[in-house]
């Protein structure tokens, strides 16, 4: 089961910082509500397999612009991987359920 809350950190410029990300499933759909650093905060809408989920689509940052991003994310136990691959760099969110 992929839904809960999560506490991530991600790498920035600025050192390791922590956020949070909300997942929650209906059927093969999934939402994650992300605030972390540098990403701020994002709704994303996709798809839910088993312990997995994918998504795809834009987001603005503040200073940035529009980002284009693919994400893959993935729930072992309580643990939370999320790989993003952006039009700004790949960025890496691990955490735990809270």
């Amino acid at each position: 089961m992929i839904d809960g809350t999560y506490q991530v950190e991600i790498d920035a410029p600025l050192g390791r910082k922590t956020g949070l990300v909300v997942i929650r499933t209906d059927g093969s759909a999934a939402i994650a509500d992300i605030d972390a650093p540098f990403i701020g905060k994002q709704r994303i809408e996709g798809r839910a397999d088993g312990d997995s989920f994918t998504a795809e689509g834009t987001f603005k940052l503040k200073l940035v612009g529009k980002v284009s991003y693919a994400l893959d994310g993935q729930v072992i136990g309580d643990e939370l991987h999320i790989s993003i691959d952006s039009s700004k760099g790949s960025f890496e969110l691990t955490g735990a359920r809270i």
